[in-house]
């Protein structure tokens, strides 16, 4: 009787406002309330699972992303307490607000747990801090304290996500219908991107579909260093609803290879889970459990099926109900048409071709063929990459079509891409930061390029990337290919316009030649060489001296003169490469430190010597 009597003056403070941890702590207005779902055939919600509902409803609905949110993992509804922070619970570090309000939970519910078991008498704070564990044992209470758990509210970004919904709509339907799929799961992207077709996750899910690179690909889309499209919003979710019907179909098969009698209630919480935890991880599952949701939940164990993929179906059912009574939580929300989709023409490139020089040619607006192939990445818009062949572009709609314009464009010169790198084999003794401070090139550039995490550990004879400044494109000389062309005029516009080179066979071909120089007071050998702008390797090498050799003041070196070097190209030979600057081959060799076995690659950069024959 005591016991209950407790219990009903907790609920009662609970309802007041009044903090559950204690009067200094972060207060928590109201308890996580009950929602009536609307479940149908389509998607079941067993009673167990709706306190967990309920508290996710709460975080699309209640908190923004501003709010940390401190609760039970394992009874998400079970909330302590709630912190204002800009970050919500991300960017958290040792020591700061986020990790000191966890171990005060940790510490007062250690305590609790004390009193209970040694029967002594609650405070009036652990009184409301043990109402929300509904009279558990003092053995659960303190298994509680290891699991407290911190979620950013969502509010805001749901709100914002409204704005957009109906933009997206009409794809999306499309694509579950053309698969036979329920149209409920078209509420999904609210808890994987709220709408966004930019987003990036910290493990590299992208897109409005939040879709892995090598989920991408096996679902057709194109996911490499040009294309990505998983930002695609029409493509992504086209991928999404094929992976769901492999997802229904694999998980039918399983629950009737179990023995089970299947329909769309039970299987679907799997599916929908599946996309988080994997189609296969959900077939392990239904072995195991059958098709039971709540013994999925449960008994599992697999020791990746943990808090994220435990929630994932109730934080679906959470977005789901939020969006179809959007009026009751947030009013009326007015639509955002900026990401409309435009009406456009497609057109499959004959060869590879700038976006520069399509956006010339076609008098198109640069930011207006971006936003209608979001799937292009950076690359191809910073103009150092070419949109490959056969890829099918989309241009602004117009009701003639672009086929003469871009017949005319067919004729220009053709484009090229030079490398925005150099190979290094790594020695002994180097490091990544190293190496790039060497090139001059950023350390962050060279660690993405080779993706080297932040430790950048490399290895003695490992060849890297080394990013230069001399990528990008190229076009053919015109002598050739404006023979047969009468738009010259065009042509020579084209070239003014983009700003590149007009003749790829003149790369790094100037005169060559090396100078004398005479060593001063202070001078070593690799201040001597960046003067020069050369590396000191190359200063060593083309003198003769090593690492370790001394030079005296009034000794005459060696340096380089401007133009001196050769970017290799593809199909080039060390010798061929002598050739045409009339050097003798062994002298271009020895001043590379290359032997007659040695390997050259496209971009790398070789020393000219001075002697012609």
């Amino acid at each position: 009787m005591l016991k209950c009597m407790m219990r009903a003056v907790a609920y009662c403070c609970l309802l007041l406002g009044i903090s559950q941890v204690s009067l200094a702590a972060p207060t928590l207005s109201r308890p996580v309330a009950n929602y009536p779902l609307q479940c149908d055939e389509a998607f079941s919600c067993p009673e167990s699972l709706l306190p967990r509902v309920s508290f996710w409803i709460e975080v699309f609905s209640r908190w923004d992303t501003g709010t940390a949110i401190f609760h039970d993992k394992e009874n998400p509804h079970r909330v302590y307490s709630t912190l204002q922070r800009k970050e919500g619970c991300r960017k958290s570090r040792k020591g700061d607000s986020i990790s000191q309000e966890r171990k005060r939970l940790k510490r007062n519910l250690s305590a609790l747990s004390q009193k209970l078991s040694s029967g002594s008498g609650l405070t009036e704070s652990q009184t409301r801090l043990y109402a929300s564990f509904d009279g558990a044992s003092a053995q659960e209470v303190q298994a509680a304290s290891e699991r407290v758990r911190c979620q950013s509210g969502n509010k805001d970004r749901m709100r914002e996500a409204l704005t957009h919904f109906h933009i997206y709509r009409p794809t999306i339907l499309a694509a579950l219908e053309s698969k036979n799929l329920t149209p409920e799961l078209q509420y999904l992207p609210f808890v994987e991107s709220a709408f966004n077709p930019e987003a990036l996750s910290h493990v590299g899910a992208a897109g409005l579909w939040q879709i892995m690179p090598s989920t991408g690909r096996s679902l057709g889309l194109i996911v490499d260093n040009k294309i990505d499209e998983r930002y695609d919003p029409r493509a992504a979710t086209y991928a999404a609803a094929k992976y769901f019907r492999n997802s229904v179909d694999t998980l039918s098969e399983a629950a009737f290879e179990n023995g089970g009698t299947v329909n769309a209630k039970d299987l679907n919480p799997f599916v929908i889970t599946s996309y988080n935890y994997g189609v296969r991880g959900m077939q392990r599952a239904i072995k195991q459990v059958g098709l039971d949701y709540e013994r999925l939940l449960l008994e599992y164990k697999s020791p990746s099926f943990q808090t994220a993929v435990k929630n994932f179906y109730a934080s679906f059912l959470a977005a789901r109900h939020v969006a179809k009574n959007s009026d009751k939580f947030f009013g009326v929300v007015a639509p955002d048409d900026t990401r409309r989709f435009a009406s456009f023409n497609t057109l499959v490139l004959a060869r590879s071709t700038s976006a520069k020089r399509i956006g010339h040619e076609l008098g198109i607006n640069i930011d207006e063929l971006k936003t209608l192939n979001p799937a292009l990445k950076r690359i191809i818009w910073q103009h150092k990459a070419l949109i490959p062949k056969g890829y099918s572009l989309k241009l602004p709609y117009r009701e003639q079509g672009w086929a003469a314009s871009v017949a005319q464009m067919g004729q220009l010169p053709k484009e090229t891409e030079k490398p925005g790198f150099v190979w290094h084999k790594v020695r002994r003794g180097q490091t990544a930061c190293g190496i790039a401070e060497k090139y001059k090139a950023p350390c962050t550039s060279l660690r993405k390029l080779n993706k080297l995490n932040r430790s950048a550990m490399i290895y003695v004879g490992q060849r890297l990337k080394v990013p230069t400044k001399s990528g990008g494109i190229s076009v053919a000389s015109t002598k050739s290919s404006l023979s047969n062309t009468s738009n010259r005029t065009s042509t020579s516009g084209l070239t003014a316009t983009t700003g590149v080179s007009n003749s790829a066979e003149g790369i790094g071909k100037s005169s060559s030649s090396l100078q004398r120089y005479k060593v001063q007071s202070g001078d070593t050998s690799c201040s001597i060489a960046e003067r020069s702008g050369m590396r000191c390797g190359e200063f060593l090498a083309i003198n003769g001296l090593r690492r370790s050799s001394v030079i005296q003041i009034g000794q005459f070196v060696k340096v380089s003169s401007k133009n001196s070097w050769h970017v290799v190209r593809s199909g080039q030979t060390a010798c061929g490469i002598a050739e045409s600057y009339r050097v003798q081959c062994s002298l271009l060799l020895d001043a590379n430190r290359l032997t007659r076995r040695s390997s050259i690659r496209i971009g790398q950069r070789l020393r000219i010597p001075s002697q012609r024959y």
